[in-house]
């Protein structure tokens, strides 16, 4: 290992001063940390060009002041208690070193953009977490199978700049699967593979932005997409939804965008009506606003068949439709999807490459034929089995031992809103207590992917099912049950 030391032997400094000051520095900035094996005294010497016994010299001195140690290896290594570990560095102006700090961007500082990878060992035993499909569904074997089949064919042009707009045989592949699951007609020159739903709508934001302009969202709605809104210094526009979807009202004129989750609104799970999206298109049409669908868990309907995209019935093409696999594939996939407009394609395709050069063409090809060979629709026909079924069991054991309560949004998607009954403990208490056992649930005031413009209900939580087997929802009710118990509700049913 070289370090990123250099010598100045032109300057009055000594050398050995240069290396014990240039070492300090790296180890009390954490660029070398506790327990780091060091360059032999032998090969900084050859990388510095100087005297052996200068480095030995220097290094006799960066141990005897506790930066560094030597073992019996004969190697020497950055002391795990070195003085850096002992150095308090303030919150105020000055970042211990007496440089000042740089100021944080104020939508970072408030932690607007919610971080959705929870650490394996902060999540709980049974967790009803959100929006994440169970692993253990997965088709690993085929895909793996896949890849191998792909490996060959693409190995020419790992070395090459993918196409940013995405892999053409994967846009073709969505163009057949998108016309018969969402009713939505596009060409593949319409497409762009992003990196996510939050890639899209960033490269929406980009494509849309005017100064002081507008986004009218759900309230309550997703906090990612209200963040990227934000970011892009969009002024979001709240508007109420009830159980036929949002409700349009007299928006403002210069409004900019729409934001909606018209097949499964986040969070609360209501299906739009059909009579509502007209009349969201023709308030629409009547302005130079654009909608942003994000259709991001379309593809779990259970008691119902599904609408077609707001995106089909658009005559006019001002919608602009955001689809991801992070729900049916996985999120650690990375891999999402828009459809633009004709008229906004080749904006949207310019702007990509700005972005970034593309996502990586292995994945994509993959994806291109997991659809085109029809293993896709076979494992979204067993997931969607398999879902049904966890749903109906958890459905079935709330209102049993919590009849005074209600659920909805429970049609589509891969969560449900179980509201508490008004003897039961308010979301955020049972939360807490819930999570004292190892049971996760997510109240809507609670939740940092949720933003809500209104007071958000205290009554209200967001089951995810999909993560857990029929056995395990029986077992995080049961604790839940426990939780309750244990402050004497009287009108508790008894266990069997």
């Amino acid at each position: 290992m070289q370090l990123a030391i250099t010598i100045d032997k032109s300057s009055g400094v000594p050398i050995q001063a240069q290396v014990i000051a240039q070492m300090r520095d790296l180890i009390e900035r954490g660029i070398l940390s506790g327990g780091t094996r060091v360059p032999s005294t032998r090969e900084l010497a050859g990388q510095l060009g100087v005297a052996r016994r200068t480095i030995v010299l220097a290094y006799e001195k960066l141990i005897a002041e506790g930066y560094l140690e030597s073992r019996r290896s004969a190697a020497t290594f950055v002391s795990v208690l070195n003085p850096r570990s002992t150095i308090h560095v303030g919150t105020d102006r000055a970042d211990g070193s007496g440089r000042t700090q740089v100021p944080v961007p104020s939508a970072v500082a408030a932690g607007a953009m919610p971080n959705l990878y929870v650490p394996v060992t902060e999540r709980c035993e049974l967790d009803f977490t959100i929006g994440r499909p169970d692993y253990r569904l997965f088709p690993s074997r085929h895909w793996q199978r896949l890849m191998v089949e792909h490996l060959a064919a693409h190995a020419r042009v790992i070395s090459e700049y993918p196409d940013p707009q995405g892999h053409l045989d994967l846009r073709r592949a969505l163009c057949e699967h998108l016309r018969v699951s969402r009713g939505i007609e596009c060409s593949e020159d319409q497409i762009v593979i992003v990196s996510g739903v939050q890639d899209g709508l960033n490269l929406i934001c980009r494509l849309l932005h005017t100064p002081r302009g507008k986004v009218i969202v759900e309230d309550p709605c997703y906090n990612g997409a209200a963040a990227a809104f934000e970011t892009h210094g969009f002024e979001l526009v709240p508007a109420p939804v009830d159980r036929h979807g949002i409700i349009v009202r007299d928006w403002p004129q210069d409004a900019n965008i729409v934001y909606v989750t018209p097949s499964h609104q986040f969070p609360y799970g209501v299906t739009m009506s059909l009579e509502r999206r007209h009349e969201l298109l023709a308030w629409i049409y009547s302005t130079r606003a654009y909608v942003v669908e994000d259709d991001y868990d379309s593809d779990f309907r259970y008691s119902s068949s599904p609408l077609f995209a707001l995106t089909g019935i658009d005559v006019a093409h001002r919608v602009i439709y955001l689809g991801t696999f992070a729900k049916s594939i996985g999120p650690g996939l990375r891999m999402g999807y828009a459809v633009f407009p004709k008229h906004l394609a080749a904006a949207a395709r310019a702007l990509k490459a700005t972005m970034s050069n593309g996502l990586p063409i292995l994945e994509q090809a993959v994806i291109s034929k997991f659809i085109t060979s029809g293993a896709f629709q076979r494992h979204l026909v067993f997931m969607r089995r398999q879902y049904l079924a966890r749903r109906d069991k958890l459905i079935a054991r709330l209102l049993k031992f919590f009849p005074d309560s209600s659920i909805s949004g429970e049609e589509g998607g891969m969560h449900l809103i179980w509201t508490l009954g008004k003897a039961l403990p308010s979301a955020p208490d049972l939360a807490k207590s819930c999570r004292r056992l190892g049971v996760g649930i997510h109240p809507i005031a609670m939740s940092p992917i949720s933003r809500s413009f209104a007071p958000p209900s205290l009554r209200d939580v967001m089951l995810g099912y999909t993560c857990l087997t029929e056995e395990q929802i029986d077992q995080a009710v049961e604790r839940i049950r426990s939780v309750i118990s244990s402050v004497s509700r009287p009108h508790m049913k008894p266990a069997l």
